[in-house]
């Protein structure tokens, strides 16, 4: 299986996908970066849970500054060769999301697209605790159509079903930033 770059320095460029990855479509795909052309068109980015790397490294062709996490050793490694394969700059770790991301600092954009086996409500509370934004930052959770995420205190919410998937983006409302 291949899957190629919408945009940017590499695209219409092939990336290799590991077997245990569930690749996001060209349609979401498309659809996030369009979305964050107009409401973070550059910046840092990360990408909590890499597999196939099609958004993080889709999101260094954009010239984003790119840090991939990926748990998985063989996806860790595929996705060193495609960052490499392409010339597209991006830090990329090996080991749980929530494990390292206290000592990765503050992103523009966080993207969560976890296996969708684990407790992804649970998952998105605790990233949105983590201090992980920077202000104005922009939490973007790729999930099932059929799970809804909740509201949070503080936080404004938006849903954007594409199909199967849902991309839901949480970014801290006036009353609640400092």
């Amino acid at each position: 299986m291949s899957i190629r770059i919408l945009g940017g320095s590499a695209k219409g460029r092939s990336l290799k996908v590991p077997a245990s990855a569930r690749p996001s479509g060209a349609r979401i795909r498309k659809s996030l970066f369009d979305l964050l052309a107009s409401r973070a068109p550059s910046g840092s980015f990360l990408d909590l849970h890499g597999g196939s790397g099609a958004v993080g490294l889709e999101a260094a062709s954009r010239g984003y500054a790119v840090t991939i996490t990926e748990k998985n050793a063989q996806a860790a490694r595929l996705l060193e060769e495609n960052a490499r394969a392409l010339s597209l700059p991006a830090r990329i770790l090996k080991g749980d999301a929530l494990g390292l991301l206290p000592r990765l600092g503050q992103f523009d954009v966080v993207f969560s697209d976890p296996p969708y086996e684990q407790d992804i409500p649970g998952l998105t509370a605790r990233l949105l605790a983590a201090n992980a934004l920077t202000p104005g930052g922009l939490l973007v959770c790729q999930h099932p159509d059929r799970l809804h995420l909740p509201d949070a205190p503080g936080w404004e919410r938006e849903e954007r079903v594409h199909g199967s998937n849902t991309l839901t983006l949480y970014w801290r409302d006036k009353i609640g930033s400092a």
